[in-house]
């Protein structure tokens, strides 16, 4: 997916924008319109909105993924274990009955139980994995996000638009429009 944020004064220039992508037929995969973080909102807009003139998809800076590295690192960690837990699962049981270590017969645990204690040791040794190696990987973006944030805080709006693969945005609309900078981040 190709993502483009367009970064804005006012509210009323993304529903415009918005409006002629529309009207182009533009396909896009889905845009979200991101409020500043300060209040500075308020001085920027244009009088009073009416619901038909408000984006529907406008959202707070923190709880985009994109812009939040927090979100994608538990998103990713739920993802890998779902699949680590239940092969950590597997690998432990295999362990125990392939070596048939007797390891918990001293504290009182009957030797049928040895093969399952040991899949969920394997299991908890997945959720483990999992949490750690989420949280290894650097993203690539994270001066573009310091910028954005910066952005947003300076009280101006961001419009995030994706587009499929293969898809060019108009850039001839995107320029035609007040907005302060357009940055593409690669995802």
């Amino acid at each position: 997916m190709s993502t483009c944020v367009i970064i804005l004064e006012k509210q009323q220039s993304a529903n415009e924008l918005i409006d002629k992508l529309q009207q182009v037929q533009t396909p896009i995969s889905s845009f979200n319109l991101v409020e500043p973080l300060t209040n500075k909102a308020d001085s920027h807009s244009s009088g009073p909105e009416t619901n038909e003139s408000k984006v529907r998809n406008q959202i707070n800076f923190n709880t985009v993924k994109l812009l939040n590295p927090k979100l994608a690192q538990k998103d990713r960690q739920k993802t890998l274990a779902l699949w680590l837990m239940p092969f950590g699962f597997i690998a432990g049981l295999s362990f125990s009955q392939m070596t048939g270590l007797e390891t918990f017969k001293d504290i009182g645990f009957p030797s049928q139980l040895e093969k399952i204690i040991g899949g969920l040791l394997g299991m908890l040794s997945g959720l483990l994995g999992s949490f750690f190696s989420a949280g290894s990987i650097n993203q690539d973006n994270e001066s573009d996000i310091r910028e954005l944030r910066k952005k947003s805080e300076q009280g101006l709006w961001l419009l995030i638009i994706e587009t499929p693969f293969e898809v060019e945005l108009p850039w001839q609309i995107l320029q035609g429009i007040n907005s302060k900078e357009i940055i593409t981040i690669e995802t």
